[in-house]
């Protein structure tokens, strides 16, 4: 088993929104080679979005990052997108993932997603309305689906979510996920193993090892944040925090190895409060690499 080493360029909202600050970041303070690149900070809709990609493009090549895919970010999860109780929204967001997917073409990279929609409160206690809704967003993620293969990308991402009326058990998973065809990418995992703090859920669903034994096989990735059974804290991983999370590394690689995957990518996703100070920030990073790096180099699964 390899597993490649990235991050998310989240922890760059509002601090180094141009990719010719992030990118140094990455690839020389955090000697990382991997980078999926936060749709927070793009305007994917704008006329400027062929430029942005280019920019982001160049900036990654010159600084020797592979960009493995696109992501959306804070803005996209305070909307309920393809689950939205208004039919307009519903059309408005699975247009505004189709720009994702141009824009994720024109970067070069091979798969975007991430939070695809929540149910309303009153929708999610209507039965009949939840199904139906849920039928929608099948279909809606099969016709991205083919607009991603028709724009040359490799898979459409869903995430595990953190709240009870978002797609966030096993069972809500493997009802969206695909294997594809010829006129259609995968829709495929993004795991995030902060995210088994679902109220309502028990047992496996609110265990992220068991989520990496037997849902790995059908992830794209893997996003790590250091969390507890409490909240979705998206915490580095720093001596501190480790302690009071419950994201072990060593346990995180056995229970990849059980899944029988043979390679994927582990992708910090690491979002710090808008409050702090920005070194403090950059400190916080290179802690969180260097923890991963040590320990998936002790184990001989680090790629490359």
């Amino acid at each position: 088993m390899q597993l490649d080493l990235g991050i998310n360029t989240c922890f760059a909202v509002k601090r180094w929104p141009r990719p010719e600050d992030w990118a140094p970041i990455v690839a020389g303070r955090l000697g990382l080679g991997l980078v999926e690149h936060s749709l927070d900070l793009v305007q994917t809709w704008s006329d400027s979005a062929p430029s942005q990609a280019r920019a982001v493009a160049v900036a990654a090549a010159q600084a020797g990052l592979t960009v493995n895919s696109t992501f959306t970010g804070l803005a996209a999860y305070s909307s309920n997108l393809l689950l939205s109780p208004d039919p307009a929204v519903r059309a408005e967001s699975a247009a505004w993932f189709r720009k994702a997917i141009e824009f994720t073409e024109q970067l070069g990279a091979p798969a975007t997603g991430g939070h695809v929609g929540a149910f309303s409160v009153a929708d999610w206690r209507d039965g009949d309305r939840r199904g139906k809704l849920w039928t929608g967003l099948q279909s809606d993620l099969r016709e991205l689906a083919g607009h991603a293969r028709a724009h040359g990308l490799e898979a459409l991402m869903i995430e595990n979510l953190a709240a009870a009326r978002e797609p966030s058990t096993m069972a809500m998973i493997r009802d969206l996920v695909t294997g594809g065809d010829s006129g259609h990418v995968p829709v495929r995992l993004a795991l995030d193993v902060g995210h088994m703090c679902v109220p309502g859920t028990s047992g496996e669903d609110r265990d992220p090892y068991a989520w990496l034994r037997r849902m790995a096989g059908s992830a794209f990735e893997v996003q790590i944040q250091q969390s507890d059974e409490k909240g979705d804290h998206h915490w580095p991983f720093t001596p501190e925090a480790n302690r009071a999370g419950r994201i072990d590394a060593a346990t995180v690689v056995d229970a990849l190895g059980e899944s029988g995957v043979e390679r994927l990518a582990l992708v910090l996703e690491i979002i710090p409060p808008f409050e702090q100070d920005d070194d403090a920030v950059l400190d916080d990073l290179q802690a969180s690499v260097d923890y991963w790096r040590e320990a998936l180099t002790k184990r001989g699964v680090m790629a490359g």
